[in-house]
Order: C-alpha cells, then structure tokens, then sequence
C-alpha cells in the first residue's frame, strides 16, 4: 500500500516538525537548567560581593581610626618636641647669661687682683741695707802688733716675701684666665648644642610628615 505523494510530504514534514520540537525541548531543559545554575552561582556572587563590601567598610574605618590616632599621636609628639625645644632654648639663654655673668665677674676679679699685683709690685721697696758704723781712731782699742781685723759679718738674707706673694698672685691670675677660657668653651659648646637642636627641628618635622605620607 503505497501513501499519495501530498501525504508522504506532509508525513516528511510532520517528522521534521517533531525533530525540531524534540530539539527545541532538550535545548529548554539545558538552558532551564543552566539558568537555575547562574541564579544560584548570581546569588553565591551577591552575598561575596555584601561580604566583602562589610569587610572594606570594615577595614576603611579601621584605616581611618588608625590614621586620627596617628594623627593625635604626631601631633602630640610635635607638641611635646616643641615645648622641649622651648625649655632649652630658655635653659640655654639663663645658662648663657649665668655663664656670661661669671665670666664678667670672673674678668672683673682677675682684673682687680692685676691691679693690687701692679700696685703691690709699684709700692715694693728697696732691699734693706744696714748702716756701717765706724769707731774713731782715737776711741778704737789699741790693737796689738800683727793683729789682723777680721771681715765684716754678711748681712742674712731676708726672706723674699714678695716674691711668693707675686707667684701666688700669679698662680691665681692664671687660674681666673683658665676658669675664664673654661667659661667661655662651655658658652661655645652651649651655642653649638642650641644651634643643632634648632636645626634638628625641622628635621623631624619633616621625617614625622613623611612617615605620615606612607601610613596614609
């Protein structure tokens, strides 16, 4: 029994038909079961996504507490290096006018024992010499024959008292010159220490701001 030709074309066509609905439901059951797939990795994604922006949130305020505690604590470290520069510069000013005044009244003494020294050496008197008192011949003895007059005695010698006062004036003329060149050294020293604490200042300053730029 052999179908007409319309009817074996149509049979042809139907066949297709059920192919590609065959096909068409397979290819929606595969994209049904890749979208239940995708919405359950999309809600898997969301809930990292919330995770990790509570985690940034999280750590920006931690990054910012951090830098305001930074921040105090520089701000305070400057503040306290500022009024301990401010401490030495006015220790080192009294230091230097304490200095200065011994230093004058130091000078003023040395100057004052120069001058009794001078005065002393100007009012030194002579050597002491003794009178020779000599007998007339009419009143000295008779001498026998071959006596031989003896020599006169020497005069002692007197101590020399001026002498040890001038070395002793000396001695402390040279130890008002020493405390006087002591006085001045530490001055010096004390100037260069207060020149390099000035300079240091800005210095740390600048270290303190870059360790600030970094942390940040």
């Amino acid at each position: 029994m052999t179908l007409p030709q319309d009817a074996q074309l149509l049979f042809i066509g139907l066949c297709i038909l059920g192919g590609l609905f065959l096909i068409a439901l397979t290819r929606l059951f595969l994209l049904s079961r890749s979208n239940r797939r995708m919405r359950i990795e999309c809600a898997k994604m969301e809930k990292q996504a919330v995770e990790q922006q509570v985690e940034i949130t999280a750590i920006h305020h931690d990054a910012m507490s951090w830098r305001a505690k930074t921040q105090r604590q520089f701000d305070a470290f400057r503040t306290d290096l500022s009024h301990r520069l401010h401490q030495s510069e006015q220790g080192n000013l009294h230091a230097q006018k304490l200095l200065e005044a011994t230093q004058e009244q130091a000078l003023a003494s040395a100057l004052a024992k120069i001058a009794d020294l001078e005065a002393r050496l100007a009012a030194k008197p002579a050597t002491a010499t003794l009178p020779v008192i000599t007998l007339p011949e009419a009143v000295a003895p008779s001498k026998p024959a071959g006596f031989v007059k003896p020599p006169p005695p020497s005069l002692p010698s007197l101590p020399a008292m001026e002498t040890l006062r001038l070395q002793s004036l000396e001695s402390e003329l040279a130890a008002a010159k020493a405390e006087a060149a002591a006085g001045r050294q530490q001055n010096a020293v004390l100037q260069r220490a207060l020149l390099l604490a000035r300079r240091r200042q800005p210095a740390v300053r600048k270290n303190a701001a870059r360790g600030m730029t970094r942390s940040t």
